[in-house]
């Protein structure tokens, strides 16, 4: 089973710069996206093409794009920000939009699909550079819902969790110390999520490999980008499912300002 999990910033941009094409062409099980920022009926229209004159709008969509995917929304009701999604071959046996009375939010920021035994959690962490308080509160019942599930359930948790783990995750450890992104309160909450059994897939394959999922435009150059960069993109398994790991990496696209995290599961 093939997963890709990508923070695309923008369905409308991404899709312009040619992810749909991408999507078709890598051939993934499943899709897990974060920051959609656009609402559910023109996310429907750029992925699947529509009679409707408004696709016009959008040069890349094409009827029937991705016609061999079952599409769960959870674009939330601020217009233009945040929301998640997950394209899957197999429709889930069931969806969940809340984290069970452990949260609940607008900004549709947690979308969990069950397939058989397996529940994928596509999660959306708040940003803590003007939310701390809100990024910690969602991080304490992210942790209480996924240990709810691995009673029941192989887990696995992919998303934009924006938290640059330990000092190999991010380009200037130092001066982060004080920046949200590496600050001791959300590392300590992203141990608190391993320790209710879970791993980080890609630091248990590869414990010493230096590769980042978050880079500035604006500091790219003919090089590649030269300003700081972070792994805050992650996709955490239950201990259930170690043995059935057979990859996890980050691939370099232009389609984002984040690169997709892919997930190789024997299932």
């Amino acid at each position: 089973m093939k997963i890709v999990s990508y923070n695309i910033n923008g369905i409308r941009a991404s899709s312009k710069a040619g992810l749909i094409d991408w999507l078709k062409t890598f051939n993934a099980d499943v899709y897990c996206f974060q920051e959609i920022r656009c609402d559910e009926n023109t996310t429907k229209q750029i992925l699947f093409g529509s009679d409707n004159s408004q696709i016009s709008l959008f040069e890349n969509a094409a009827q029937n794009n991705l016609k061999d995917y079952y599409a769960t929304y959870n674009c939330g009701n601020i217009a233009g920000y945040a929301g998640t999604m997950i394209l899957s071959k197999t429709k889930p046996d069931s969806v969940n939009f809340k984290m069970k009375e452990f949260w609940t939010d607008n900004e549709g920021r947690t979308t969990t699909a069950i397939f058989k035994n397996l529940a994928i959690v596509n999660a959306y962490i708040p940003n803590g550079n003007s939310r701390l308080d809100f990024k910690m509160e969602y991080l304490t019942a992210l942790k209480k819902y996924l240990a709810f599930l691995a009673k029941k359930y192989d887990v696995l948790c992919v998303g934009d969790f924006n938290i640059a783990h330990n000092e190999i995750d991010l380009t200037n450890p130092k001066e982060c110390r004080h920046k949200s992104v590496f600050l001791q309160i959300e590392r300590d909450a992203f141990n608190e999520i391993l320790n209710v059994g879970y791993l980080d897939s890609f630091r248990y394959l590869k414990p010493n490999e230096i590769k980042y999922s978050w880079r500035s435009y604006r500091t790219m150059n003919e090089e590649g980008y030269t300003g700081w960069q972070y792994r805050i993109d992650y996709a955490l398994i239950t201990t259930s499912l170690k043995q059935k790991l057979i990859n996890c990496d980050i691939f370099n696209l232009p389609y984002s300002d984040h690169l997709p995290v892919y997930v190789e599961l024997e299932i």
